[in-house]
């Protein structure tokens, strides 16, 4: 698409002077081009449009809302979107705004408002960390194309948002006269009566993807002009206190309390990261029908066996986020065993050890997504019998608690047989008959290497220095070699 490659191309025009013209910017680049012949008029090689008579009159609005000194050019041409009136060629300093043919005067200047608007995302700033092509260029490589064009059409969005709600709108627009006037004015009433679908839109966005934009140049002077003016923040962080209802409370406080159990039902061994989940834990853990579950998760569907219900979020990243919902009709160790199994049933998610591991028994090498409920589902319940068996008489909050396998021996074979169960198709299952080639190696290793963060490893140290009782045939063996040596020694 048109939209994509223009995108592609504006990491190498950033580093242009936005305050030349288009000549001149033009020249600055061939000089910086050591493939570029070096004679000529590099003037040459660049498009002449003429100006645009709808952007002239338009400036007393385009100039606030785009920061560099010189405005995008604005041509009539094809323009594939069906979303929209116009496209962004060549971001950054020779950015082209093209708006589509028969357009009304008042639909054309809608469209050159917005598009100065997007390709202002693309001005160089002295103050950015990074390019914002760089930053888009991050965001495709950790969350694809889709996220990537999403982000500038936001920004757009956002900035005119700003823009509009601010008191140089009301002065920039009233020098404006005819269609265009009126123009500018109803996108004003527009922004403004959207303001929260705008902000929806900007949340809708990946949380980690957000990250990437929201705390450098452009966004992050428009984000905090909108906090200012409408006070619009991101969502309270899910503190782990605060995402627990009250019935969780002890348990969570308990679990809280103790690192051993912390680091264990989290998955989380560095103090730093431990800290950050404490106080953004991205999950929450309710029952059905608390008020603390949001309109999305309420419907969530409850399995049987879990005891629970999960509302799963893709955040980006790897990272999810999860509403963990209880039946009403679980109390007392019932309750507080499906609590525990869904802790560990989340951390799968984010178990790229395990889940990397046990890839290997799939085409692509890797668990294909929609199976990692599965690896939750079979993996949570293996390792809480585990924990049961291993630490029921260490921790409280095991007590009362039976393992479902209480045979430790059993525990993968039952686990890796659950998701052979719940994966009829696509993983290695092995060659019946042949005991070197068993069903899902990869997950048998995966779950070993998860199942060990679970269980205790006894060691007895005092019986490992003992010597080992001795067999006939190992007697014998020293006895020869011992004659030997003997023989030797006197020269036999």
């Amino acid at each position: 698409m048109q939209r994509s490659s223009s995108i592609a191309l504006a990491l190498a025009v950033l580093t242009l002077s936005a305050c030349e013209s288009r000549e001149e910017r033009m020249r600055r680049q061939m000089e910086f081009d050591s493939t570029a012949p070096q004679d000529g008029n590099p003037a040459d090689e660049v498009e002449k449009i003429p100006a645009d008579p709808t952007r002239d009159a338009l400036e007393a609005v385009l100039s606030p809302i785009y920061a560099a000194d010189g405005l995008p050019d604005v041509k009539v041409g094809d323009v594939d979107a069906e979303d929209r009136n116009y496209a962004i060629e060549n971001p950054g300093a020779l950015a082209i705004v093209v708006v589509k043919d028969g357009l009304s005067e008042g639909d054309k200047a809608k469209a050159i408002i917005r598009g100065v608007a997007e390709a202002d995302a693309f001005a160089v700033r002295n103050d950015s960390e990074l390019y914002f092509s760089e930053q888009l260029n991050k965001i495709k490589n950790s969350f694809g194309v889709e996220q990537r064009d999403m982000i500038p059409q936001v920004y757009a969005d956002l900035r005119l948002l700003d823009f509009f709600a601010s008191d140089a709108a009301d002065a920039a627009i009233a020098k404006l006269g005819g269609e265009l006037k009126t123009a500018a004015e109803e996108m004003k009433a527009d922004y403004i009566g959207r303001k929260d679908e705008i902000w929806s839109t900007w949340m809708g966005v990946k949380l980690y993807a957000r990250r990437i934009v929201a705390y450098d140049q452009p966004f992050k002077s428009v984000l905090r002009s909108l906090r200012k003016q409408f006070d619009m923040k991101e969502p309270e962080s899910i503190t782990w206190t605060t995402a627990h209802d009250p019935v969780f409370a002890a348990w969570a406080k308990e679990i809280d309390e103790d690192d051993e159990l912390f680091k264990m039902l989290t998955n989380l061994a560095e103090l730093r990261d431990q800290e950050e989940f404490r106080g953004n834990t991205h999950a929450r853990w309710a029952i059905q029908g608390s008020d603390a579950i949001p309109e999305e998760a309420k419907g969530v569907e409850l399995d049987a066996e879990l005891g629970f219900g999960v509302y799963r979020e893709d955040l980006g990243g790897g990272y999810q986020e999860m509403i963990m919902v209880f039946s009403p009709k679980l109390k007392g160790n019932a309750l507080k065993e499906a609590y525990l199994r869904s802790l560990i049933y989340r951390q799968v998610f984010s178990d790229f050890a395990t889940l990397s591991a046990a890839g290997g028994d799939f085409e692509d090498g890797q668990v294909p997504d929609k199976h990692d409920a599965d690896y939750a589902f079979c993996a949570s319940r293996m390792a809480l019998d585990g924990m049961i068996t291993d630490f029921g008489d260490d921790k409280a909050i095991l007590s009362g608690l039976a393992a479902e396998v209480p045979n430790e021996d059993k525990l993968i074979s039952e686990a890796v047989d659950c998701v052979l169960l719940r994966i009829p198709e696509g993983i290695n299952r092995g060659t019946p008959g042949d005991d070197a080639r068993p069903p899902a190696p990869a997950t048998r290793n995966a779950l070993f290497q998860m199942l060990a963060r679970f269980t205790k490893v006894d060691v007895d140290l005092d019986n490992m220095k003992k010597d080992v009782e001795k067999t006939a045939e190992v007697e014998d063996a020293e006895a020869f070699l011992k004659a030997y040596n003997e023989d030797k020694k006197k020269g036999g």
